[in-house]
């Protein structure tokens, strides 16, 4: 498929998402906004309408709320402090659609003019976070070990097999295991919240290539994702907020590995090679996960100068078109 310009625009897209419910076929959630955020982001906005026009039809119409717009930072100051530390709510999924609905505003804002459906957009997200709860987490990383170490503290704990359905049943269950939360709390933390969350998603980065099984990619995914976009809201908290962030995003990425990186199955021959324009191909796939964990690795790739986050997203790139 080639596309020469887009027909709809990222603030389009939002007032067609805005007029459908929060999740859809029993409780998946609703990517469309985050997925054309990702897009506008990456710079591959050409793609928004072709994406719309293919995941619009799966999800469930709702009475679009009304406009009101507003200030987006007197919203993220009365709700968010209190929401940080159910970063896992919903798969994660209620932080990730704040955070695309922060970095939209913020991109508008720079650009002189914040449109009233981005504000309302992140309103109706911090509403679904409210909604909902996360998982069990400490209220700060107080310990000191390395990632690797973190890491390895983890792995007794995968004493059970996954839950077939929804990601969050497997994810509360490796919550739920003796020692949980006091091993999420031995991890270092760094001086700069950003690196401990580029930590994080580096850790689930690397389970993510390790497993050849598709839902642990696909979980794992979301390890890479989660942290990634917490980044977004770190400089939108106190320091005290910061700590129950980090904290809790370790939380979700402790579980994801606890549950699914397992490395039964570990993937042979080398990782695909870094190819251009991995956001246009990740547009073309029209897969909202592939969108987002593609705008999450080229972040990373960026921060870390790593090639590794690039070369997954040209596995999952390759894995959905």
């Amino acid at each position: 498929m080639t596309v020469s310009t887009s027909l709809i625009s990222y603030d389009d897209a939002l007032h067609r998402f805005l007029a459908t419910r929060g999740t859809y076929r029993g409780g998946l959630s609703n990517h469309g906004p985050m997925a054309t955020e990702a897009l506008d982001h990456m710079g591959a906005a050409e793609w928004i309408d072709p994406f719309v026009a293919a995941y619009e039809p799966r999800l469930e119409p709702r009475t679009p709320p009304p406009e009101r717009g507003g200030d987006w930072r007197g919203l993220l100051d009365e709700f968010l402090p209190d929401l940080v530390g159910s970063a896992a709510a919903g798969a994660g999924h209620c932080l990730l659609r704040t955070a695309h609905a922060v970095r939209g505003i913020e991109r508008a804002e720079a650009q002189g003019h914040v449109p009233a459906v981005r504000v309302d957009e992140l309103r109706t997200s911090l509403v679904r976070w409210r909604a909902d709860t996360g998982l069990p987490a400490p209220s700060a990383l107080t310990g000191d070990r390395s990632i690797a170490d973190w890491s390895d503290s983890l792995a007794p704990l995968a004493t059970f097999d996954a839950v077939p359905g929804l990601l969050t049943a497997s994810l509360s269950l490796a919550a739920e295991q003796s020692g949980f939360v006091d091993a999420v709390a031995s991890l270092r933390r760094s001086d700069d919240p950003h690196d401990t969350l580029d930590r994080l998603a580096t850790r689930a980065l690397e389970g993510y290539l390790a497993n050849d099984d598709g839902l642990a990619r696909f979980t794992l995914l979301h390890g890479v994702t989660v942290p990634t976009m917490a980044r977004v809201l770190v400089d939108h908290l106190d320091e005290a907020a910061q700590r129950r962030l980090e904290a809790a995003v370790a939380g979700f990425v402790a579980a994801a590995a606890v549950a699914f990186d397992r490395r039964i199955d570990a993937p042979d021959g080398p990782l695909p090679p870094v190819r251009p324009d991995a956001a246009r191909r990740a547009g073309a796939s029209l897969d909202d996960h592939t969108i987002k964990f593609t705008d999450a690795c080229l972040g990373l790739a960026e921060r870390t100068g790593s090639d590794l986050p690039l070369r997954a997203a040209e596995l999952q790139i390759q894995l959905t078109t």
